[in-house]
């Protein structure tokens, strides 16, 4: 007779909603990671924005061409702190899911050492079932044998 654990669909279930949770998980990370790399290109546009401006200083610029730069400059200030706040609640709803996963995995160990344990006890008893069957069928050969 087979191994067969009673929570098994439990089991199954479990396995799904962590893989569910996993896949939320990686989500989330990447929208926060795709903030940053979007951040970063934003300071550095604005490094290279902040040298042009000393540089068309330098070069005599119309002052048109230095307020439409100065414009360009205020605006990706503005987004930058827009994706500062957006990394915030990115953050947040990273460590949720991170919380959400964790939690899976935890219901999904229990069920896997359960299983295991079970599964352990049931070998265990097996063996045990077939050892006893082997000295069953020694003794009878042997009480034959006396006749």
């Amino acid at each position: 007779m087979a191994f067969h654990f009673v929570l098994a669909a439990v089991l199954r279930l479990r396995q799904s909603v962590e893989r569910q949770r996993t896949l939320q998980l990686q989500e989330a990370s990447l929208k926060v990671s795709r903030a940053m790399a979007k951040l970063a290109e934003v300071d550095q546009s604005l490094r290279e924005s902040a040298e042009l401006n000393a540089a068309a200083l330098q070069a005599g610029r119309t002052a048109a061409e230095i307020q439409f730069r100065g414009l360009v400059r205020e605006n990706l200030q503005k987004f930058g702190v827009e994706l500062q706040a957006d990394i915030a609640k990115f953050e947040i709803v990273r460590q949720a899911a991170l919380v959400e996963y964790q939690r899976a995995y935890r219901d999904r160990e229990i069920l896997e050492t359960l299983r295991a344990s079970q599964r352990r006890i049931y070998k265990q008893e097996e063996l045990r079932r077939q050892q006893q069957e082997l000295d069953a069928a020694y003794l009878l050969q042997r009480w034959h044998r006396r006749d």
